[in-house]
C-alpha cells in the first residue's frame, strides 16, 4: 500500500471521500452511504466549492478509483449497496485533523479562519492557533506534504491553504472571492466592536 501523499485523486474521487468523511461525522445515522446519497451529497449547493453536477456513473467511477487505493469499501447486506471510507487504514488522523482535511476536500482553497469556522460541526477548535498547528503538521508530513500554503499576494489578501491530494480543479488556485473577503472583513469589524463594547463596559463599571 502506498503512502497517502503518493495517491493523487480525481476531482470526483476527492469530493466523494470528503462527503463520506463529512457525513460520518455530522449525520452518522445516514452512514455508510448509498450511491444515490453520495450523488446528492457531492452535488450539494451549500458547503461545496466548486458546485458540481456529477451523475451516478461519475460517482461509481470515483468509488472504483477510491477502492483501488484502499480508501473505500462496499458494505454487504441490505437492499442497496452502501459505501464507507477506510481512511484510518491509510492515514492516522486526530478528530481535528480529519475535520480540517474534510473541509479542504469539500471546499478547496481556504484561509485558516475559514477552516476554523467551517469545521465547527465536526470538531470545535478552541483557537485559531490549533487549526494553524494542524495545517503546519500537514505541510510537514513526514512522507510528503498533504497541504500547501499559498502566501498573500497575486490577488490574495491573506494566506490560504489547499490540499495536495489531487482533484485537479484550477478553481482551487483562484484568489478569495469578494464575498469571502467581505465575510472576513465583517468578522474582523464585529470582533473589534465587541472588544470596544467590553472596554466601555469595564470603564463605566469603574466610575
Amino acid at each position: 500500500m502506498r503512502h497517502f501523499p503518493e495517491i493523487q485523486l480525481s476531482a470526483a474521487a476527492a469530493r466523494v471521500l470528503g462527503c463520506l468523511l463529512e457525513k460520518e461525522a455530522v449525520t452518522p445515522d445516514h452512514y455508510p452511504m448509498t450511491l444515490n446519497a453520495l450523488v446528492a451529497a457531492c452535488n450539494q449547493t451549500t458547503s461545496r466549492h466548486p458546485v458540481t453536477d456529477y451523475r451516478g456513473t461519475d460517482i461509481e467511477q470515483a468509488l472504483l478509483e477510491l477502492s483501488e487505493e484502499y480508501l473505500v469499501s462496499k458494505c454487504l447486506g441490505g437492499r442497496a449497496a452502501k459505501y464507507e471510507h477506510n481512511l484510518p487504514d491509510v492515514l492516522a488522523l486526530s478528530d481535528g485533523e480529519r475535520a480540517v482535511l474534510t473541509v479542504l476536500l469539500l471546499r478547496g482553497t481556504q484561509t485558516a479562519g475559514e477552516l476554523k469556522q467551517r469545521t465547527d460541526r465536526m470538531h470545535a477548535f478552541a483557537s485559531l492557533a490549533e487549526v494553524e498547528e494542524i495545517l503546519a503538521g500537514f505541510i510537514e508530513y513526514p512522507h510528503g506534504p498533504l497541504v500547501e500554503r499559498l502566501p498573500a499576494g497575486g490577488g490574495r489578501r491573506v494566506e490560504t491553504f489547499r490540499h495536495l491530494l489531487g482533484g485537479g480543479d484550477d478553481v482551487e488556485a483562484e484568489p478569495l472571492s469578494a464575498q469571502a473577503e467581505a465575510a472576513d472583513w465583517r468578522q474582523s469589524v464585529e470582533q473589534r466592536l465587541a472588544a470596544l463594547e467590553a472596554e466601555v463596559s469595564r470603564l463605566r463599571g469603574g466610575e
